[in-house]
């Protein structure tokens, strides 16, 4: 999002090269993977998962990733906070959220690691977790949790009056969290901007 709404040009061109994985990315897929399970298994850790390997799909090629104790260890960190920021509310993991009718296109969809339904707050929280060692991400302004946060909306806007959404990105082996606040009608006003980029595309 953050590209095709600066540049729409570049949805075209990047359609010419095949969808392709790396190591890190495989990595990622399995730290995600991983904190799914744990997330979904009540009190759980990822402990428990040292020494297994985590197995899914990527591009169409079976991947056996094990699990070491660096990763439980931060995947842990991650579990926690999302426990913390999730007590007394209700917690979804890893849910498609239709994006369809901001970008224009039929049935779209993005996955959110977890969003969080706070009726106490008024409140809709989407989290994701970035598992990479690169640079920090701010969730202030960020295009991809804002494109989650709008999907949440349409999706579960029916089970409450929301007055605001959370957006956070927590990076554990940068030691990094970061969450921007903001009010639905804010949100609705970046609506606004990534349905006439995508427009553009």
């Amino acid at each position: 999002a953050h590209r095709w709404m600066r540049c729409p040009g570049s949805v075209v061109l990047e359609a010419q090269y095949p969808d392709s994985s790396s190591t890190y990315a495989r990595e990622g897929t399995a730290a995600h993977e991983l904190a799914a399970l744990v997330l979904e298994d009540g009190d759980a850790t990822a402990q428990a998962y040292v020494g297994k390997r985590i197995a899914y799909n990527d591009h169409g090629e079976d991947v056996q990733w094990p699990i070491t104790q660096d990763m439980a260890d931060y995947v842990d960190d991650y579990v926690k906070l999302v426990r913390e920021r999730a007590e007394g509310a209700t917690l979804l993991v890893e849910r498609k959220l239709p994006i369809g009718h901001i970008t224009g296109e039929a049935s779209a969809t993005g996955t959110s690691d977890v969003v969080i339904i706070d009726h106490a707050n008024s409140e809709i929280v989407v989290i994701d977790l970035k598992y990479g060692m690169g640079v920090r991400v701010s969730a202030e302004e960020n295009e991809q949790t804002q494109l989650y946060a709008l999907g949440a909306l349409e999706e579960y806007s029916v089970l409450g009056d929301f007055a605001h959404v959370s957006m956070l990105i927590h990076q554990p082996r940068l030691n990094h969290v970061s969450e921007w606040t903001i009010t639905v009608e804010q949100l609705l006003t970046f609506a606004k901007s990534a349905s006439f980029a995508a427009g553009q595309c």
